[in-house]
């Protein structure tokens, strides 16, 4: 068991569709650790855990509810399963099949601004979350959206906690945009991949967990759409990286680039999620061992005096 002592703790969780599963299991790790967690805040797939978690303080009771929606016909209607890439793409049969839908995806996206329904995202959320306002909550929680307008990071603390998900958790191109006053609003991760920076100042250590994809030297076969997909990811990857620079420590789940619609690798990704934690007890240890920061103190105090 972890000595936490008065030291406070905040967690950073981020974004990853199915990949954020691998939260649950950093959760219960820490939560078996007798960690108290004082500070959440969470983007895209980290908003939807955190708020779970911050609404039950039980991760296991997090896992269940995950496991009884992936096997209902509400998860069933969303469709994810349709959007997993090909398995074997190095068959002839897959790159013709690809290059299809490939042009079918490019005609479609020039008329469409999303596949899904915003209330199917809602009605699903609403299963997983036992609770609807952040007051009802049992740990602080910050969670972030993206106006696509202006490319500025919108940040929910209070209220509706249902729409805030549900906002923070539209993956764009695949689920409807929230249109509000002038804003067009999606996936929180958009614009701040993990938003450590929301509560980095508000605790004395600060956790993050990275459930990002990886950069890997597999580039065959290549094509515009490859190319782009590529300078994209180093784009993000750099981004999220500088981010989570502000963290003390960085948990990072083996999440074996896992699309972000495979759902069905629930179990592996829980369980990356524990093995990775487990391996960072050590560090944790000696984190909470080391005296707080004056400069945090001084800010966490001066914020306080301000609202």
């Amino acid at each position: 068991m972890l000595k936490q002592g008065n030291k406070t703790i905040g967690l950073a969780l981020g974004g990853g569709g199915a990949r954020g599963a691998a939260h649950v299991g950093v959760l219960q790790v820490l939560h078996n650790e007798g960690l108290r967690i004082d500070q959440i805040a969470g983007s895209s797939a980290g908003a939807v855990v955190g708020a779970m978690y911050a609404a039950t303080k039980d991760p296991i009771w997090v896992e269940n509810r995950f496991n009884k929606f992936i096997n209902s016909k509400m998860f069933k209607s969303l469709g994810t399963d349709r959007m997993i890439p090909d398995r074997d793409p190095h068959s002839a049969i897959s790159q013709i099949a690809k290059k299809v839908q490939d042009q079918f995806v490019l005609i479609m996206s020039m008329n469409k601004t999303f596949i899904l329904k915003k209330d199917r995202l809602r009605s699903a959320l609403d299963f997983l979350l036992p609770v609807k306002t952040f007051e009802e909550l049992k740990i602080p929680l910050k969670i972030t959206a993206t106006d696509i307008q202006t490319g500025e990071v919108q940040i929910y603390s209070s209220g509706d906690l249902l729409e805030a998900v549900v906002r923070s958790a539209s993956i764009p191109g695949y689920i409807e945009p929230t249109h509000s006053e002038e804003k067009i609003i999606l996936d929180g991760s958009v614009g701040l991949p993990n938003p450590i920076s929301l509560i980095s100042q508000l605790v004395d250590s600060t956790i993050a967990v990275d459930v990002k994809k990886t950069i890997t030297p597999n580039l065959n076969n290549l094509n515009i759409y490859e190319i782009l997909q590529r300078c994209e990811l180093i784009s993000y990857t750099n981004y999220l990286d500088q981010q989570l620079l502000e963290a003390d420590l960085v948990i990072r789940p083996v999440t074996l680039n896992i699309h972000w619609s495979q759902f069905d690798q629930l179990p592996a990704l829980i369980s990356s999620g524990r093995t990775a934690t487990e391996m960072v007890i050590h560090d944790l240890e000696k984190l909470l061992l080391k005296s707080k920061k004056w400069s945090k103190r001084i800010n966490r105090l001066f914020k306080q005096k301000t609202y």
